[in-house]
């Protein structure tokens, strides 16, 4: 398979937060060849599922998100010009002159950025970022005609052709986090008809940029014993400092985190170097600000690790990448699954071993509330097992 073509094709695609369905059929045909179950949900997560031969296997959940930075039109001017605000992180200072897509609802429409000539600027105007409440789309209507097609509530997303740079180099929108997605479906591919010692779910969730919606959903109806979330990270450019950067070419880059179980991610790091792939390691004093957040709090709480790409320019329409870092991030855990995974991803502390996915029961809820039952077909939550430690109690 072309894994440069299939980044490119769903960088491609156009799907903002609450749009994720135009990209999810796309994602779903991709991944079907390489799962037993394929499942979308309310809010558009698709979750992509390989089953273990043995039934009492703990389950694996693997995520990466599929929404993209993008803005909402909040008018339509008498002039034609469209006011428009960020829905999730677009960076200001290079959204002058951008030209976009326009999401109205008999259809996509280009657009522009209006950007005031510096003939016409000032100094002091130059120097300022300017802020969306400035700024307006050009679509080429006249105020009357714009009103008949465009509707405060109309999604617009970046518009950029991805592109090939030198050697393995890449560059296009929504590399974030579609590069993620791309190593994912790599790993299933790469794994196609082995055996595998746990359940593992594939969740491309939706949602992610304007508050890691879509994950909080999908980990708490897969209720994993453990999850790696697998995002981008800043890479190294001139203007930025080496210690808050990864370097690009050098492999993905497993993180550390008060929220993240520093045992996985001292595995990962150890099979990293025993096949000899290139790997960086960084810190996080918060949250990590990716689906690692949402996961690892989910239910009864998830053993969860990070493991990111290097990404230059990120919310921007020229997100750069190199593809062998993506190819990283699932040569490692390929590998592992294929020798001997469960010393990986087996929970230590599962000791009643997981049920049957349609043998789950439904732990808060009485059997007789009809309307907390779990739909036919779908994953409820799991209580996990109990457990003594002098470090973790036991639940009661």
């Amino acid at each position: 398979m072309d894994w440069k073509k299939v980044l490119f094709d769903l960088s491609g695609a156009t799907a903002s937060s609450a749009m994720e369905y135009r990209a999810a059929d796309a994602v779903r045909a991709l991944f079907e060849p390489y799962c037993d179950e394929i499942v979308t949900d309310a809010l558009h997560n698709v979750l992509a599922i390989r089953h273990s031969k043995d039934k009492n296997a703990p389950t694996l959940l693997i995520d990466a998100h599929m929404d993209e930075i993008a803005m909402v039109i909040t008018g339509v001017r008498e002039d034609g010009f469209l006011n428009f605000d960020s829905l999730s992180g677009i960076d200001r200072r290079t959204i002058l002159a951008a030209e976009v897509t326009v999401h109205a609802q008999n259809g996509d429409y280009y657009g522009i950025v209006s950007a005031v000539a510096p003939h016409l600027s000032t100094e002091e105007d130059r120097k300022k970022t300017p802020a969306f409440d400035t700024l307006c789309i050009d679509v080429g209507y006249s105020g009357k005609a714009a009103a008949e097609i465009f509707s405060t509530g109309d999604f617009v997303t970046l518009r950029q052709r991805p592109t090939e740079l030198l050697g393995s180099v890449v560059t296009g929108k929504s590399f974030d986090d579609r590069a993620s997605v791309t190593a994912i479906l790599y790993a299933l591919h790469e794994l196609h008809g082995a055996e595998l010692p746990f359940h593992v779910c594939a969740l491309l969730s939706a949602q992610e940029e304007p508050g890691l919606r879509g994950a909080k959903v999908g980990a708490y109806r897969i209720a994993p014993q453990e999850a790696i979330a697998i995002d981008v990270c800043h890479a190294l450019i001139p203007e930025c400092p080496k210690e808050r950067t990864s370097v690009m070419g050098k492999g993905p880059v497993l993180t550390y985190a008060p929220i993240l179980d520093r045992d996985m991610t001292d595995r990962l790091l150890e099979v990293a170097k025993e096949r000899n792939i290139p790997c960086q390691v960084e810190a996080s004093v918060g949250t990590t600000g990716t689906n690692a957040y949402a996961i690892f709090a989910t239910n009864y709480g998830v053993k969860t690790a990070l493991n990111s790409i290097p990404l230059k320019y990120m919310h921007s329409a020229i997100e750069t990448m190199d593809l062998q870092d993506m190819k990283n991030v699932d040569k490692r855990r390929c590998k592992v699954c294929n020798e001997g995974g469960n010393l990986l991803f087996i929970p230590r502390y599962a000791t009643g071993g997981a049920q049957r996915f349609d043998e789950l029961k439904h732990p808060s809820s009485p059997p007789s509330c009809p309307a907390c039952r779990p739909p036919a077909g779908r994953y409820p939550r799991r209580r996990p097992p109990r457990r003594s430690s002098s470090r973790r109690p036991a639940y009661s």
